[in-house]
């Protein structure tokens, strides 16, 4: 397997994270900026990026598997959390929560599918998409919680009523039912989808651009969490697919791809929505994805 393609991806999207760095630093995109532009990703394009990728992906011979692919996905954001609140221990003792939000959530929807078509092939898009469901459920949920976003730790199910788990109930629904959206509307949404990665890049950068650049290596408790976040974890799901014989090199290597991606651009956009301080998590998403430039090639070859 060529891993040409799979670094040409990772230094895309840093070039496009670089491009939101000095587009803040010249003053075109400031905080108001940020903060419109990721409500923009978060209630549009984002949706339509979760639309788009699960109606337009190829279809599996049946829904059954479908069904296994689904209960890998609850799964995996049902045990993740508890995982990552026991490493969040080895983290700054008032940055838990945010540690802990880092290593449950990774950067899935704009690098997870991209990346995993260059190395899977496009029929992996759709349990990429899948997962995205299942993920967008998660984060707009119990990620709103950990951020504290919902006041008082209480989880308050109107927060879970939003575009992102809307659409992602929606594309599932749309699979599931063989329902095709007319051309006429699938081409303005995937038109919009298809700005999701650029537009969220360059937020991030942008974000980063708020603070020190040199703060970034002076953070120590990013080194064990870039190790566990980008070869740890997915060392531990191939271990897994091992011992349980997962025979499906599809679900195998999404679930590695997935938790060998750095930290997800929701996350900081997320924080910019609750106002809550997110250069910590921006600090842990530059890191991990320019690190990843070189990680995800390595465990690429496990797949």
């Amino acid at each position: 397997m060529s891993i040409v393609p799979v670094v040409k991806q990772m230094i895309t999207l840093s070039l496009l994270m670089l491009t939101g760095f000095f587009a803040n630093r010249f003053g075109i995109l400031g905080r108001d900026a940020q903060k419109w532009m990721s409500k923009l990703i978060i209630n549009i394009t984002c949706p339509a990026l979760i639309l788009s990728s699960v109606t337009t992906s190829q279809r599996l011979e049946n829904n059954q598997m479908v069904l296994i692919i689904f209960g890998a996905a609850i799964a995996y954001y049902l045990i993740l959390p508890f995982l990552a609140k026991g490493c969040a221990l080895a983290g700054p003792r008032n940055r838990r929560s945010e540690y802990a939000c880092m290593l449950i959530y990774s950067n899935l929807g704009f690098m997870g599918i991209p990346v995993a078509n260059a190395v899977l092939g496009k029929e992996a898009i759709l349990y990429i998409s899948i997962f995205m469901a299942i993920f967008n459920i998660s984060i707009f949920s119990y990620g709103i919680i950990l951020l504290g976003g919902t006041g008082g730790g209480k989880l308050q199910f109107k927060k879970m009523i939003n575009p992102g788990t809307v659409s992602a109930v929606a594309a599932v629904l749309l699979y599931l039912g063989s329902i095709s959206i007319p051309t006429l509307l699938l081409e303005p949404i995937t038109a919009m989808g298809n700005t999701t990665t650029p537009l969220a890049m360059m937020v991030i950068g942008a974000s980063l651009a708020n603070g020190k650049v040199r703060d970034l290596f002076t953070e120590k408790s990013m080194i064990l969490f870039t190790v566990l976040r980008l070869l740890g974890l997915p060392l531990l799901a191939w271990v897994v697919c091992q011992i349980l014989g997962v025979q499906d090199r599809l679900l195998a290597g999404a679930l590695i791809l997935i938790s060998g991606m750095p930290v997800a651009s929701n996350t900081v956009m997320l924080c910019t929505e609750l106002n809550r301080d997110g250069d910590y998590i921006a600090k842990g998403l530059l890191i991990s994805t320019l690190a990843s430039v070189v990680t995800i090639p390595l465990i690429s070859m496990l797949l």
